[in-house]
């Protein structure tokens, strides 16, 4: 058994798996070899000597043994299990058909978006960009996914100004922003038995 978070904390990769698999894609892509350098954040994590040749795998794989050990709380039993869970993963994702436009090849160079979980307890994931900004039609994704969870399937459902600030909280959403997105919710998923809540200025939502 091993415990990475001595290594997290050495090597600043963060604490969220979102700045795990930022600050491990960074590290690699500043690397004058970028394949030899995911190589060593696979062995300094989980201590597994690795020799993949193939850079875009080298990548992914390092970014997914950093995600997976926060979601494993930093507490790994195997760590040869470990990768191969990881490497499974990786490949399921890769030969997915609908993943295909990532790793299309663009003027020789081939692209690997940062796609990651983003959301504890959601698990839908979404392309990031390289300052860990969700990119667009991402948010509306997850937006869905909080309110089916927050108010579709809720045993209590959120009133609509509770939704509205768990969008703001969640998706670093303004006011303005959060309300759109929740008047679009309500119109493509519908609401729930007995309607959404509304508050009243100034008081607590009550139930009609």
């Amino acid at each position: 058994m091993i415990n990475t978070q001595a290594v997290f904390q050495r090597l600043d990769l963060g604490e969220t798996r979102v700045a795990a698999v930022q600050s491990i894609r960074e590290s690699i892509n500043r690397a004058p070899d970028p394949t030899a350098r995911a190589n060593q954040l696979i062995h300094a994590i989980i201590g597994v000597e690795t020799k993949y040749a193939d850079e875009t795998k080298a990548r992914l794989i390092a970014m997914s043994v950093g995600e997976e050990a926060i979601k494993a709380n930093h507490v790994i039993d195997n760590a040869e299990e470990f990768l191969k869970l990881c490497e499974a993963r990786v490949e399921a994702f890769v030969t997915r058909a609908e993943n295909a436009w990532m790793f299309s090849k663009s003027d020789g160079k081939q692209s690997t978006d940062n796609v990651v979980q983003v959301i504890d307890g959601i698990e839908t994931k979404v392309a990031v960009k390289s300052n860990g900004k969700i990119k667009k039609g991402g948010k509306e994704l997850l937006a869905h996914e909080l309110y089916k969870k927050h108010v579709l399937e809720a045993e209590k459902p959120l009133s609509n100004q509770e939704f509205i600030t768990v969008l703001m909280k969640q998706l670093d959403m303004s006011k303005a922003g959060a309300t759109t997105y929740a008047w679009s919710c309500k119109k493509k998923l519908g609401e729930p038995e007995g309607g959404i809540v509304k508050a009243k200025k100034g008081r607590k939502a009550k139930a009609v």
